[in-house]
C-alpha cells in the first residue's frame, strides 16, 4: 500500500513534467498541440451556441494554431471560454483514460469520439483540419477497440494532462506587449487589464490540475485541507 500511495502522489506531477518536456521537442509536440487547439476553439464555439450564436467553421492548422469563426452570442462569454474550456476538456480526456484502466469503462472515450465526428460533420471545411481530426479520432477511439492492450490508457491520460498544462502556460504567452488575443479583446470590452484575464485562466487551470492530483490519490491517504474539496 505504501508503494502504491507513493506512486499515486507523484503520478500527476510526472505527467505535468513530461508535458513540458514534450512541448520542447519540435514536431513531436505537434499532435498534442492539435488536441489543445481543437478543444480551445470548440469551447469558443460552444459558448457561442449557449449564448444564442452559432459556429460557422472550426479550423486547425498544421502548426497547432487555429480559430473558431462564430456569429452572434455573448462575446465576453465566448472569449472567456477558450482557455477555461481547454482545461475542462483536458480533465475529461484524462478521465477517459483513467476509467478505461480502473473500471474498463469506454463511455468517456465514446463520447469524445462522437463529439469529434459531430464537429467534423457540421463545422470542418478544410482538408488540413479534416486530416488532423482523423488523427485525433484515431487516438481517442483506438483504445476502445484495444482495451485489453496495456498502457494505451496512459497515453490518453497524458494527453489530458498535457491539454490542461497548455491551458496553464498558453495564456502566459499573451504577455507579449502586442495586445492581441482573447485577453486583449476582453480588456477592450470590460476595461480591466489583459493581465487580469490571463491570471484568471492561469489560476483556474492550476486549481484543476491540483484537483486532478487529489483525485488520483486514494481517499484514505489524501491530504486533509480542513474543508471539503468539491467532487472528491
Amino acid at each position: 500500500m505504501e508503494n502504491f500511495t507513493l506512486s499515486a502522489y507523484f503520478y500527476i506531477p510526472l505527467l505535468v513534467g513530461l508535458s513540458f518536456l514534450v512541448d520542447a521537442i519540435p514536431y513531436v509536440n505537434r499532435p498534442f498541440k492539435w488536441v489543445e487547439t481543437f478543444f480551445h476553439e470548440l469551447s469558443h464555439g460552444i459558448a457561442s451556441i449557449i449564448t444564442g450564436g452559432h459556429i460557422h467553421r472550426i479550423q486547425i492548422n498544421w502548426d497547432g494554431s487555429g480559430y473558431c469563426q462564430t456569429r452572434g452570442g455573448f462575446m465576453i462569454i465566448i472569449l472567456l471560454a477558450g482557455y477555461i474550456g481547454a482545461t475542462l476538456w483536458g480533465l475529461f480526456i484524462f478521465l477517459g483514460g483513467w476509467f478505461l484502466n480502473s473500471a474498463g469503462s469506454n463511455e468517456f472515450l465514446y463520447m469524445l469520439s462522437a463529439l469529434i465526428v459531430m464537429v467534423t460533420i457540421f463545422w470542418v471545411r478544410s482538408i488540413v483540419t479534416l486530416t488532423i481530426i482523423i488523427i485525433m479520432l484515431g487516438i481517442f477511439y483506438t483504445p476502445t477497440l484495444l482495451d485489453n492492450v496495456p498502457y494505451l490508457n496512459y497515453l490518453v491520460e497524458f494527453i489530458g494532462v498535457h491539454t490542461m498544462v497548455n491551458a496553464v502556460h498558453a495564456p502566459l504567452n499573451l504577455i507579449d506587449g502586442k495586445h492581441e488575443g482573447d485577453g486583449a479583446m476582453l480588456a477592450d470590452r470590460l476595461l480591466l487589464p489583459e493581465f487580469v484575464w490571463i491570471l484568471l485562466w492561469f489560476i483556474l487551470a492550476i486549481l484543476a490540475i491540483v484537483w486532478l492530483w487529489l483525485f488520483t490519490i486514494p481517499a484514505d491517504v489524501r491530504f486533509d485541507f480542513g474543508f471539503a474539496v468539491p467532487f472528491l
